[in-house]
């Protein structure tokens, strides 16, 4: 089965090797989740890669190669993309930059891989159309509008707390998007970029349901009904997204996935692993929104703790775990890929 993944995190862990004078590449190095090789065993048709910017790590890391420390995280992108870049382009053997579906249909035809760019953290673009426009240039072709921290687009769910909201129609959102927010997510519906709205609050999530246009992802969110980690999606967004013919990521992160620890410190499977746990989520997911909505977004190469699978190499590993749980053949390959890729033909 083709596998379809929508965030890993797995050009940051390359770039900041380098930055530690180790040598560490795409195509094979033990120490990643997400290598080529391992690709090629999990079956991989395309994996999204992330440049994923930490606002806040990136001005101390950069401070002295910056003039003005703000633009420092609009430069560690530049060096991710650049990394990105590097690494594709020594394995094009393997593996095909996308920019457009065609590049995922000529590529799938070559026999290679698809690597899709996107940049995880809004704020590299210090709040400039001009830069969103420039990072499309470069090939990026989804942006996240938050991380963990506010930016000029909006504010990110971890300044919610434990506090969820309900959709109440034309509310005013203290935590929603802000006008520029607003800007930068008609642009990129212009443009053909997607918005991603992983780590966006749930005001912003409302705000963003009653202006988008066009579908858009969480690229690697759960079910916050399954897990209430604030991060994943309640019932109520996970409604509203399939309402819009968007795609939720499934995370492969354990702390998406089950939210109890025991007196050890450990994740209370009950003599469950954690894909069959996943696998919960995906068939609440798509009882709440739609067989559509769901997709993969393993999170791989962004989380230290120990997971199931370990690797890209096992992703068919979570296909037995969706036919444990009475997945039906046509929506497992839906999950593993035909949701994201009917997405990315309508909207790349």
């Amino acid at each position: 089965m083709n596998i379809i993944d929508m965030h890993c995190d797995t050009m940051y862990q390359i770039y900041e090797r380098k930055r530690e004078g180790k040598t560490i590449a795409v195509r094979d190095d033990a120490n990643l989740h997400v290598t080529l090789e391992k690709m090629k065993q999990g079956g991989y048709l395309l994996q999204n890669f992330a440049a994923f910017v930490e606002l806040e790590e990136s001005k101390e890391q950069l401070a002295n190669e910056v003039e003005d420390i703000k633009l420092a995280p609009y430069q560690f992108a530049r060096h991710l993309i650049d990394t990105f870049k590097t690494q594709t382009e020594a394995n094009q053997d393997l593996i095909g930059v996308v920019r457009s579906f065609a590049d995922i249909q000529s590529n799938e035809k070559e026999g290679r891989m698809s690597a899709l760019l996107t940049i995880e953290e809004g704020g590299v673009c210090l709040g400039e159309i001009e830069k969103l426009r420039e990072f499309y240039e470069a090939g990026a072709r989804m942006l996240t509008l938050t991380w963990n921290y506010e930016n000029e687009l909006g504010h990110p769910a971890a300044m919610q707390g434990d506090h969820w909201k309900n959709y109440r129609a034309n509310e005013k959102r203290p935590l929603g998007l802000k006008e520029r927010g607003f800007e930068f997510v008609a642009e990129m519906e212009r443009l053909g970029m997607i918005v991603d709205v992983s780590h966006l609050s749930d005001d912003g999530f409302f705000d963003l349901c009653e202006h988008a246009r066009k579908p858009f992802v969480a690229s690697h969110s759960n079910s916050r009904a399954m897990c209430g980690h604030r991060r994943n999606l309640t019932d109520e967004m996970l409604r509203m997204l399939g309402d819009r013919g968007g795609v939720s990521g499934l995370n492969f992160c354990p702390g998406f996935v089950i939210a109890e620890k025991d007196e050890n410190g450990q994740r209370m499977h009950d003599g469950k692993n954690l894909l069959e746990y996943l696998a919960e989520h995906a068939v609440h997911m798509m009882n709440v929104g739609g067989t559509a909505c769901v997709g993969l977004g393993s999170d791989f190469d962004g989380f230290s703790e120990n997971g199931m699978p370990g690797d890209a190499s096992a992703m068919q590993d979570f296909a037995w775990a969706l036919h444990k749980a009475h997945v039906s053949y046509d929506q497992i390959d839906n999950i593993l890929y035909g949701n994201v890729y009917r997405l990315y033909r309508e909207l790349l």
